[in-house]
């Protein structure tokens, strides 16, 4: 929060909606989309990291001799890398900016997917892995607060909803790319597939030196003038005189940010929420990619096709959310997700086996699409629990506890169980997050950022 000292009435929260509502009530524009894709290019980053390998696994475990260990170890490092990544970048977010950051990462990430094209044995690999992953880790908390804050309110959960939808088109480019290398690239085929990754990432940092600052950002920082120019910017025409003026009459004393520490006490009930709905969408999204090699196995179709169709669910499940998530809203539309994740599971775990294997494709298609709800929603759910000043470490806050959880799981728990008893845990995580959702969420559609947090 943050003491007005004014000479004239307006209040500081009358500033923001006064100077915001130019963007809020905005038609999209040019300029969204490409924000949408200079952010989106980050989240396409990620996924194209977090897959690539996984052509070229089998290459690796005989080039370097890795033990089953080293192998999951070196699967699980960018998700672990990025759960740290993204803690860090959500305090950096809100301290240093959205732009420096929206730099930053990549270059730092550029720099580390080059090394590791150069590993010289699995422990090495894991290593800059994990130094990889918190490359991406710094980008997710750059996503949601940075795009959010500047398209329209009518469409911010649809824009929200595109951004996510990079994950599955990176994950199907890191599929299509990895399998084309392995069949060309001989015994370096895991360094070209691991290399690969900085072509994007070079292009959407280069693409993304003019981008401005954030406005709500600067406004936070007192930067107004600044803060006047990037809206102009973005609506394409100057602010009256007496727009401006009656901005800049407000006096403000900046109140010192404790990051964290707010997020966890005066937001902890948003807090947790986010963390328990995330954490259950994580671990059901882990173990449902795991399910798709297990069904390619069962319908004897290829674990490249199988693993394609889940992404191509997810992204019919993305594209669901963004039609609808400003219709009919964040919770109902969480809640149908859940519900009908929970269905699947259960159809999973006691319809039998013999029922026949079109059926069982039914069932798997039905748990990837509604799960995929959630990935369609999380990153506008996450930018409207907090206030800017702590948007990004929200944001933070989610990535962080819930990939470092779900890599536990997938690491630690999965593997010591039958594939039965993981459909157990899998449901157990979709109630759970299912009853959060239903008892903790709250409805923002059609709010302003501002009016959320007035």
């Amino acid at each position: 929060m943050r003491n007005v000292m004014a000479d004239k009435s307006l209040s500081w929260e009358e500033v923001k909606e006064r100077l915001f509502n130019n963007l809020d009530l905005s038609k999209e524009k040019w300029f969204h989309y490409k924000m949408l894709l200079l952010v989106g290019g980050g989240v396409f980053v990620d996924a194209y990291n977090t897959v690539v390998l996984t052509p070229v696994l089998n290459q690796l475990k005989s080039v370097f001799h890795l033990t089953a260990l080293l192998v999951t170890a070196i699967g699980v490092a960018v998700v672990i890398g990025t759960g740290i990544g993204a803690l860090i970048s959500g305090y950096l977010v809100d301290k240093i900016g959205r732009k420096t950051m929206f730099i930053i990462d990549l270059v730092f990430f550029v720099i580390i997917a080059g090394l590791s094209a150069f590993s010289l044995n699995g422990y090495m690999l894991f290593a800059l892995r994990l130094l990889v992953g918190i490359g991406v880790g710094l980008d997710y908390p750059i996503s949601s607060s940075y795009l959010s804050e500047f398209v329209p309110v009518k469409s911010r959960g649809k824009f929200m909803a595109y951004d996510i939808l990079f994950y599955p088109i990176g994950a199907l480019a890191a599929i299509l790319v990895g399998y084309w290398l392995l069949s060309v690239g001989g015994l370096d085929a895991w360094r070209f597939a691991v290399a690969s990754a900085i072509i994007p990432a070079v292009i959407i940092a280069v693409a993304r030196l003019g981008s401005p600052e954030s406005p709500r950002w600067l406004l936070e920082q007192n930067r107004v003038d600044e803060a006047i120019a990037v809206v102009e910017r973005v609506i394409e025409r100057p602010l009256s005189d007496e727009e401006k003026q009656a901005i800049k009459s407000a006096k403000v004393e900046k109140v010192k940010n404790t990051y964290y520490k707010e997020l966890l006490t005066k937001f902890s009930r948003n807090s947790a929420f986010i963390a328990i709905y995330y954490t259950g969408y994580q671990i059901a999204f882990v173990a449902a990619g795991v399910l798709s090699s297990l069904f390619a196995t069962s319908l004897k179709i290829p674990v490249e096709t199988a693993g394609a169709l889940f992404w191509i669910e997810n992204i019919i499940a993305i594209l669901i959310i963004a039609y609808t998530i400003d219709r009919f809203g964040r919770k109902p539309m969480a809640s149908i997700g859940w519900i009908g994740s929970i269905l699947a599971f259960l159809a999973l775990i006691f319809v039998p086996s013999t029922v026949g294997k079109i059926a069982l494709l039914v069932i798997y298609s039905l748990l990837a699409l509604f799960l995929n709800f959630q990935g369609g929603l999380h990153l506008d759910l996450s930018a409207e629990l907090a206030p800017t000043r702590i948007r990004g470490t929200m944001e933070g806050w989610k990535q962080g506890v819930s990939r470092i959880i779900a890599a536990g799981f997938s690491t630690a728990v999965f593997p010591l169980m039958s594939f039965h008893e993981s459909l157990y845990v899998m449901l157990a995580a979709a109630i759970v997050a299912f009853i959060a959702t239903v008892v903790m969420m709250p409805e923002t559609k059609g709010k302003s950022l501002e009016k959320l947090w007035k």
